[in-house]
C-alpha cells in the first residue's frame, strides 16, 4: 500500500493505492501528485492576487477608468 500527501501552502493533494507498484509506478504517482498540487497552488495564488485589494466599500475608480470617463464627458460637451 502506498499513501502520500503533498502540501504546498494551503493546497494539499493525497493519493492512496492498494496496488503493488514498481519504482516506475511510484515515480508516476509522485509526478502526477506534484503537478496537481503545484497547479492548485498556482490557481490559489492567482485568486489571492486578483482579490487581494477587492473592497466593496471602495468607490474609487482606477486611474485609467477615470481618464477614460473624463475624455467621454469632455466629448459630450463639444
Amino acid at each position: 500500500m502506498l499513501s502520500m500527501s503533498l502540501s504546498v501552502g494551503p493546497c494539499n493533494v493525497q493519493m492512496q493505492t492498494d496496488e503493488r507498484l514498481s519504482f516506475d509506478g511510484i515515480e508516476t504517482l509522485l509526478n502526477r501528485s506534484s503537478v496537481s498540487v503545484l497547479t492548485l497552488f498556482n490557481a490559489h495564488l492567482g485568486a489571492m492576487i486578483k482579490y487581494e485589494n477587492y473592497d466593496n466599500d471602495n468607490d474609487d475608480e482606477c486611474q485609467e477608468c477615470a481618464i477614460e470617463n473624463n475624455n467621454v464627458n469632455n466629448n459630450d460637451l463639444e
